[in-house]
């Protein structure tokens, strides 16, 4: 699997998880666009490793719920539960997938507030993918 499916597939399950919108590349490196449908994902830059026939990517994403500055707690931690609901659905999505596998099937989750115009209130995850090639020796 190329960069852009595996882009493509990313999108998808964010999607299929509860995301309104899904940003990546130069995109993703900007602040937030608050007039953007939310939740929102942000893909990162992904590195990766080529071994044999197989492909392994670390991919590092945001999910963020729209947030307010006159938000208080209340409504600060509501947010955070639904990115944390969001996250754990993205998460079981990929049980289903038999082009991707989810190395030890984990997904380190860190919550985050990103500050702007608005604020994003969610979760930074981080798990590592193994696909195959698309060209295989």
């Amino acid at each position: 699997m190329n960069h852009q499916p595996l882009t493509d597939l990313l999108e998808e399950l964010a999607t299929a998880a509860g995301c309104a919108s899904f940003w990546h590349g130069k995109r993703s490196a900007m602040n937030i666009n608050y007039n953007e449908p939310f939740p929102q994902a942000h893909l990162f830059l992904m590195p990766s490793q080529l071994k044999g026939g197989a492909i392994t990517t670390q991919v590092a994403m945001c999910f963020y719920g729209k947030d307010e500055h006159e938000n208080g707690s209340e409504q600060s931690i509501a947010i955070q539960n639904e990115m944390d609901v969001l996250t754990q659905r993205f998460h079981a999505a990929f049980a289903e997938q038999d082009d991707v596998e989810l190395v030890g099937d984990t997904m380190e989750r860190v919550p985050v507030l990103r500050q702007g115009a608005g604020i994003g209130t969610g979760y930074f995850v981080n798990f590592t993918l193994t696909h195959l090639a698309q060209c295989r020796p």
